[in-house]
């Protein structure tokens, strides 16, 4: 029988960034900015992220991709609205 992971909380958050199948340049950008996983980079929106040195559109679309396929795809905000 398979552990299920509570929703909006799957594995992949909370895996160490080399052990992430990203692209270099998303995972040169996550240890420059000392985020140790997903979990972290995700307290940021997309936007404030797309603002910051270093994260292009292509860092984006290898984000959404791993986290569509991990079925966490709505847990990056679009916007601020805390």
């Amino acid at each position: 029988m398979t552990q299920k992971l509570p929703p909006g909380d799957p594995e992949i958050l909370h895996k160490p960034v080399d052990q992430l199948p990203i692209i270099e340049e998303l995972s040169a950008f996550m240890y420059r900015m000392e985020f140790k996983n997903l979990n972290e980079m995700l307290e940021f929106s997309a936007p404030d992220l797309l603002k910051t040195q270093g994260f292009g559109y292509r860092c984006l679309a290898s984000l959404l991709n791993l986290l569509d396929e991990h079925g966490c795809i709505d847990l990056l905000r679009e916007r601020d609205d805390l």
